[in-house]
């Protein structure tokens, strides 16, 4: 298969770009247009004016051309969309870059020039700004084509550096999100993702109304407090930089209680105060439904972008996060974005969906036989937690107490206390809400750890572990020698590395806490505490990306017809034909996401899901 590497250079101004739109909007938009293209084969290099990217492209075949670029999804669409050219295989080193170096570092090319030791990027975007191809004058068309050249040769360069320290499936699997991206095929019910916006502010709006509020009430800290205090609320206080804040972030304990409250006005005030902080689901809204008027819903991960190798979510849109669909008091499920996302006509979506894979890895990796063989023998074993903890039988009838021993089995293996269990238990996360005394939230952490002590063993081993991590022991095989533990960097089995740059043992103000002592490492938002629970956490979300990235890859393989349209953590989402052998089709998928990876050989793992026209 032929290589080549290929970087455009467009036009932009202080309103149209890329710090503005989404790298969708920006292509598919009408003030579009292409300046050149720079393109380097293993042969010889150079560059393409506008007028003569059509014909270079004929050049090569698509069906046997791998493309190299350094953001591959902006090149790859404006391929697609604007010459109709979809190579065979895509290679990606902002991708490649975050598997084999970690996230701790920016991806972008000059960081990585940098990095290598490479010379520094020489396109002259300052020059071109708000200038179109017809009012460049020859030296900035020459100079801009040099500096396309340059940043071709680097990314070129790039990848010959990193492609020995990523694995091919990892490749495999980069080809596939590139892919998403730059040949769409989910299609959105504009209808639906108007209404969808226009209902989300609607609600906020009658909120307000209800409440006798403006949303500058809200959004002021002081003003939000004086609201409280006026329906007798004693707000709670947190260290701040300067002094005391009052606890009024979401994630603040008092505020999630607030949403919570026996009052209807209070938690309606909670809960407004969060809905004016933040418009994500009206604002993406939005965005999907100006998205679908252009064309079908391109798919942004970014792949690797977590700590644990999973997916980030990018391009201002994070389909890694839609949100979950919510219920109505009479059991009736809520509208949500997903419902306004289609598939094209002739297809349908499949969603097989991984079942507890974290916690099934982490009771098999700990060695907890009695939780392992439960989920062999498909026992409900979220009864029989809730069941110890309550002290008389609990069945699947009793949703409430059930879902104690849901929350419990998924939530504690990675050392949750009793505060955390009753905060989670009111929310209604896992279940019905539920409320637990202060007092029963103890007894719940007690009653997990006591019946899964071998995963209490293994936060132990963690602690022990850090130490490898940081050079002061010398490295270590763990989790069953799944992971090899050396200075800075963990091994797993599949070969991707999650990297602890920098860890060290130190003392630090923490905003509730006062001072805190704890080891500490390298992160792109600063330093953050690493634990034994915390480095279990790590482990475990890492295996079950492998297994469930795996299978993926194997899906790829053997079913190359079939179209991947988005990674949800431990779901994958296919487009299957809708013909006899979409049931058939589904199946096998399931079956597919039930075989255990060669590395954890005897794991019982399971799936769920089902076809649908809609996202939904």
């Amino acid at each position: 298969m032929d290589l080549l590497c290929l970087d455009f250079e467009t036009y932009f101004d202080k309103d149209y770009t890329l710090k503005k739109l989404t790298t969708e909007e920006y292509v598919r938009d009408a003030r579009f247009e292409s300046h050149l293209i720079a393109w380097k084969t293993a042969r010889d290099q150079g560059w393409i004016v506008q007028e003569g990217i059509a014909d270079f492209l004929k050049l090569f075949n698509p069906a046997t051309t791998a493309c190299l670029a350094h953001h591959a999804q902006f090149d790859g669409l404006i391929l697609s969309h604007h010459y109709g050219w979809k190579p065979a295989r895509w290679l990606d080193t902002m991708s490649m870059a975050r598997v084999a170096l970690g996230t701790h570092r920016s991806a972008s090319l000059a960081n990585l020039a940098q990095h290598f030791g490479l010379s520094e990027k020489t396109v002259p975007y300052e020059a071109f700004k708000g200038r179109r191809w017809c009012n460049l004058d020859q030296q900035t068309r020459d100079m801009l084509g040099a500096g396309a050249v340059h940043d071709c040769n680097l990314t070129w360069e790039i990848f010959n550096r990193l492609q020995p320290l990523v694995p091919a499936e990892e490749l495999l699997l980069i080809d596939a999100t590139v892919k998403m991206f730059t040949e769409p095929k989910l299609v959105g019910d504009v209808a639906y993702l108007q209404k969808f916006q226009h209902d989300e502010a609607m609600r906020k709006q009658e909120a307000l109304a209800e409440l006798g509020v403006t949303a500058a009430d809200l959004q002021s800290a002081d003003k939000f407090c004086t609201l409280l205090e006026g329906l007798g609320i004693d707000v709670e206080m947190k260290r701040g930089t300067n002094g005391e804040i009052p606890a009024i972030a979401k994630t603040d304990e008092f505020m999630k209680g607030l949403l919570d409250h026996a009052d209807e006005t209070v938690a309606l005030l909670a809960e407004s105060r969060l809905d004016v902080k933040s418009t994500l689901n009206e604002t993406r809204a939005g965005r999907f439904a100006g998205m679908a008027q252009r064309g079908a819903m391109c798919v942004y991960l970014a792949h690797a972008a977590a700590h644990t190798k999973r997916d980030g979510g990018g391009d201002k849109c994070n389909w890694q996060n839609l949100p979950r669909t919510k219920y109505n008091e009479d059991g009736s499920p809520k509208p949500t974005l997903k419902q306004g996302i289609c598939a094209p006509k002739g297809y349908l979506i499949a969603n097989p969906d991984a079942s507890q894979i974290e916690c099934r890895v982490l009771n098999y990796v700990a060695g907890q036989a009695d939780i392992v063989e439960a989920f062999r023998a498909k026992r409900d074993i979220y009864s029989d937690l809730a069941t110890r903890f309550y002290g008389f039988p609990v069945t699947k009838a009793d949703q409430p107490r059930r879902g104690v021993g849901k929350q419990l089995e998924l939530s504690c293996g990675y050392g949750a206390g009793g505060n955390t269990i009753v905060a989670t238990a009111k929310r209604g996360t896992y279940g019905p809400p539920v409320h637990l005394s202060p007092e029963e939230g103890v007894k719940a952490r007690d009653v997990y750890r006591e019946s899964h002590r071998n995963v209490v063993e293994l936060w132990g081993e963690a602690g022990r572990v850090i130490s490898a991590l940081a050079g002061t022991e010398k490295p270590v095989r763990w989790c069953n020698d799944l992971f090899t533990v050396e200075t800075g960097r963990m091994t797993g089995p599949t070969g991707l590395v999650m990297h602890y740059p920098n860890l060290q043992f130190e003392e630090t103000d923490h905003p509730t806490f006062g001072r805190k002592k704890g080891w500490r490492y390298d992160t792109r938002r600063g330093r953050v505490h690493l634990y034994g629970g915390k480095l279990v956490e790590n482990a475990i979300q890492h295996l079950a990306r492998c297994a469930t990235f795996g299978t993926c890859a194997r899906i790829l393989r053997e079913a190359p017809t079939l179209h991947l349209v988005n990674r949800e953590h431990d779901k994958l989402v296919w487009l299957v034909p809708d013909d006899q052998y979409a049931e058939p089709t589904l199946q096998w998928l399931l079956e597919q996401m039930r075989r255990p990876p060669s590395w954890l050989p005897s794991i019982p793992l399971d799936a769920e899901g089902e076809l649908s026209e809609r996202y939904g």
